[in-house]
Order: structure tokens, then C-alpha cells, then sequence
């Protein structure tokens, strides 16, 4: 025996455990990967979830249904707090690449403006410009969050 079949042993070795560490390491860089993409789509579900919620109790509380011991700036503020934007807002800030925060942030604003709105008792009329402003934003939102999940062309415009 020679020194060569021990080094050719060896050689054949490390190529083995090497492609053996290579193929485990892209593996958990793909399951990663996934964890990230469904942590985030989870993330972003739970606000658009929420941002549904307070705009659709904010209509009501436009048509008057609130409790009648409230006053419409209670009930709008109390509508808005109940869907529990802010808490997954920040799910979103934490999770999220910079252009979904950053819409993510316009249509938060956008539907704050909104209850204010409603809150000082305007009407459908009245304040149906910040309601479209407000659908724009969240357009602008379904579009990066679709972007940022690799969902490829944009999603049809839903009118609220």
C-alpha cells in the first residue's frame, strides 16, 4: 500500500463530507427562507385583517350605530383602537422590507385621517375624498405586499 490510496481515502473524504455540509446548509437556507415568507404573509394578513375591521366600524359608527351613551368622537376612537391596527402595525414595521413599512405606514395614516373625519361628524359626502385617499393607500399596500411575497402583476383595484 501506498501513500496514494490513503491520500485518495482522505481526498474522497472531505469531497463526501464537504457536498454532505453543502447540501445541509442550502437546505435550512431554504427552510429559512419559507419560515421568513410565511412569518411575514401571517403578518401582513393579521393588518390588512385589522385595517378591514376599523374602517368597517368606522362606517358604522358614520351611520350612527354606536352605543348612544358614546359620543361619535368616542365611538370612532374606540372603533379604531378595538381592530388593533397599532399592535399589528408594529408586527409589520418589524417583519417587513422598508416599501411595505413604508406603505404599510401611509395607509395607517391615511385611515387615521379617516376617523378623525368620521370622529368630528362628517358624512359619507363629506368625507368620502379621505374614504378614497384611504383606498388608494391601501392599494399602494396590497401592491407591496404582493411584490414583496413574489406574487407577480398587480391585484385588480377593489373599491371599498
Amino acid at each position: 500500500m501506498s501513500w496514494i490510496s490513503v491520500l485518495s481515502t482522505v481526498v474522497g473524504a472531505v469531497i463526501g463530507l464537504g457536498s454532505g455540509l453543502l447540501t445541509d446548509h442550502l437546505r435550512s437556507g431554504r427552510e429559512r427562507a419559507g419560515q421568513s415568507l410565511n412569518a411575514r404573509r401571517d403578518v401582513y394578513v393579521q393588518y390588512l385583517s385589522a385595517l378591514h375591521d376599523a374602517n368597517e366600524a368606522l362606517r358604522a359608527v358614520s351611520f350612527g350605530e354606536h352605543a348612544p351613551d358614546l359620543t361619535r368622537k368616542s365611538a370612532a376612537r374606540g372603533a379604531f383602537r378595538s381592530a388593533r391596527i397599532t399592535q399589528a402595525r408594529e408586527h409589520v414595521i418589524l417583519l417587513a422590507p422598508e416599501p411595505v413599512i413604508t406603505a404599510a405606514d401611509n395607509v395607517y395614516r391615511s385611515l387615521r385621517t379617516l376617523r378623525d373625519c368620521i370622529s368630528q361628524g362628517e358624512q359619507l359626502a363629506q368625507y368620502e375624498p379621505t374614504l378614497m385617499a384611504y383606498g388608494d393607500s391601501l392599494d399602494e399596500l396590497r401592491q407591496a405586499v404582493r411584490h414583496d411575497l413574489g406574487i407577480n402583476g398587480r391585484s385588480p383595484r377593489i373599491e371599498l
